[in-house]
């Protein structure tokens, strides 16, 4: 994690993958809690305003909404249960409300709902992963063509790792979405 300050804000770094976003609730919350706030939030760097006067709870909420309507829709939905919209980022809606000692700061009181956000996770997952097979493919297949320079080859091999290991870690998150699934249905 690294951090910089510029016009009062305080920029910080970040890697983390999505089947973790609880870490990066309990992260954001921490932060809070020393006067740095959510501003905008980023893939890897997130801004944060700076207030110690104030400290707030975060969670994080995935939904893929279309429209300007629905979103105000959903996020009246939170607004009116006290939460403050703080940023959204590819499908990802962070909220924040006040800290108070001893208060529920759960966004889905029941499991049915955490099944569902889990499965809107996998699904997407699952088909970014799938998205990626056919161009693994053929650079595969291009990599085996013996009618190509060293150079050539060089970069499709590099492209073929990463997309690999892209679909690989996507899969792999697909699999922490199920086993998360299906822990809440052995709880019911």
């Amino acid at each position: 994690m690294t951090r910089s300050s510029n016009n009062g804000f305080e920029y910080r770094t970040r890697f983390s993958f999505v089947w973790n976003y609880e870490r990066d609730e309990s992260w954001l919350t921490g932060l809070s809690a020393q006067g740095l706030h959510l501003n905008k939030p980023g893939i890897f760097r997130n801004r944060f305003e700076k207030d110690p006067s104030v400290r707030f709870v975060y969670r994080m909420d995935y939904q893929k909404i279309t429209g300007e309507k629905n979103l105000n829709d959903y996020l009246a939905i939170f607004e009116d249960s006290g939460w403050e919209h703080a940023g959204s980022l590819v499908g990802w809606h962070y909220f924040r409300k006040p800290y108070h000692e001893d208060a529920s700061y759960d966004i889905y009181t029941d499991r049915v709902s955490v099944k569902q956000l889990f499965r809107r996770i996998q699904l997407t997952l699952g088909i970014v992963a799938i998205a990626n097979i056919p161009t693994l493919i053929l650079n595969i297949n291009n990599l085996l063509s013996e009618s190509r320079s060293v150079a050539i080859g060089s970069a499709i091999s590099f492209v073929v790792l990463l997309e690999f290991l892209c679909v690989l870690l996507l899969s792999y998150g697909c699999l922490r979405f199920e086993k998360k699934i299906k822990k809440l249905e052995v709880l019911e």
